[in-house]
């Protein structure tokens, strides 16, 4: 048996997108893409560092947060990028740091369908059920129609279009990250190179 909340025939809970797998399939592809940005944005960190790929590592893992690590990256790339490109590099974090906010809500979120809609998944921010959740037992009375109704402002409703929509924002970005990538690790070893010869 699920365990999880129902809203208006709305069932959130871990089997929610059993039968959505086209829904769940985007969400998947979602996900995976974001894992790849971070992965590149470790590497031009690295290749920023001079390419220690392990101090780089380390620096990002003292950060909690998406939005920390980004900014990290994006100070260190005004500090050492050419001036040319660095207008276009802060645009670059600019955008890293907005899809991660519409990943992040969708990661910290439950999800729901409803039996009578296959086309739609919902997604309810955990924030939202957490804080009704923990004032719920702090009001004198309990209005259970009222909590649901409270609930239901912070439902989204989602099709496959739209969380297509969501991937291919990813899809795209994660395009630009590992063109910036390429560029900087070809940048950096025709730098070696050059240095290799010039040292001969």
């Amino acid at each position: 048996m699920p365990s999880g909340t129902e809203v208006d025939g709305i069932s959130f809970n871990e089997l929610a997108l059993v039968n959505r797998p086209e829904h769940a399939a985007v969400l998947g592809r979602i996900f995976t893409s974001w894992s790849l940005i971070e992965s590149s944005i470790t590497a031009l960190l690295g290749l920023m560092m001079h390419g220690d790929h392990r101090a780089a590592l380390a620096l990002l893992d003292s950060f909690n947060s998406n939005h920390s690590r980004v900014q990290a990256v994006r100070k260190i790339g005004k500090e050492v990028l050419d001036a040319s490109v660095r207008e276009d590099f802060d645009a670059l974090m600019n955008d890293v740091l907005s899809y991660a906010r519409e990943r992040n809500a969708i990661a910290h979120s439950l999800w729901g369908s409803h039996e009578d809609k296959p086309e739609c998944v919902y997604r309810m921010p955990m924030a939202a059920l957490s804080s009704k959740l923990v004032e719920a037992p702090n009001t004198p009375t309990v209005d259970a129609e009222a909590f649901v109704s409270s609930l239901k402002k912070d439902i989204a409703t989602l099709s496959v279009a739209d969380l297509k929509r969501t991937e291919q924002k990813g899809r795209d970005l994660l395009f630009r990250v590992m063109t910036e990538t390429t560029n900087k690790v070809y940048s950096r070893a025709l730098e070696n190179h050059i240095g290799k010869a010039s040292a001969a």
